[in-house]
């Protein structure tokens, strides 16, 4: 089985980028819409944000999520802390769903794959890029925040330019028929080398 990574900042069209694997039969795994999940769902995890931010990490039983990003996106710690928590989660929850996964091929989407050193672990990694400006202009419009708060929310991830040296693959997502054609090229070529393999 290969595990591609897909990666890019946010932004970026990742999601796009798998509902293309989607389609193509592939299986994504989407590690922030899990992680999100799981920090409303498992006990222990949310405990210990608890234990970490305090009490009002979570409202009516589930996480606050505007009060946890006013502390996190301003404090390069407190959002190394975040993620400490919640990624060794995140990663116990994808190795039981792939344990489930029966096609020769599955992709795991993550923004911050490459910050957190955990391109190893996958067969190959597709960067997803676009230039800054229509990224944020992309999430301000997806998310309703202000220049401000997408700048705040983007600033402790990678350059581009930084993550490239660790890609398989890049996909440039400015326009549909290019990202497209740029995806089937880098599908066909690992399921030629899969069936080398």
């Amino acid at each position: 089985m290969v595990q591609i990574a897909v990666t890019g900042n946010m932004g970026c069209g990742k999601t796009l980028i798998c509902k293309m694997m989607e389609s193509e039969g592939v299986p994504v795994y989407y590690s922030d819409v899990h992680a999100k999940q799981l920090m409303n769902q498992n006990q222990s995890l949310m405990e210990s944000i608890k234990e970490r931010f305090g009490k009002e990490s979570y409202h009516d039983g589930m996480l606050n999520r505007k009060w946890i990003a006013s502390i996190v996106f301003d404090d390069a710690i407190a959002l190394n802390d975040l993620n400490n928590l919640v990624h060794p989660v995140v990663q116990k929850n994808y190795l039981n769903w792939l344990s489930q996964q029966t096609k020769d091929i599955v992709a795991y989407e993550s923004a911050i794959l490459i910050e957190h050193g955990n391109q190893g672990n996958f067969d190959v990694v597709i960067l997803v890029q676009c230039p800054e400006k229509i990224r944020l202009e992309r999430i301000q419009k997806r998310d309703g925040l202000t220049l401000n708060e997408v700048q705040a929310r983007t600033r402790f991830q990678w350059q581009e330019e930084e993550k490239i040296k660790y890609a398989d693959y890049l996909i440039e997502n400015i326009a549909l028929e290019e990202a497209k054609q740029q995806f089937n090229s880098a599908i066909s070529s690992i399921r030629k080398q899969l069936q080398k393999d």
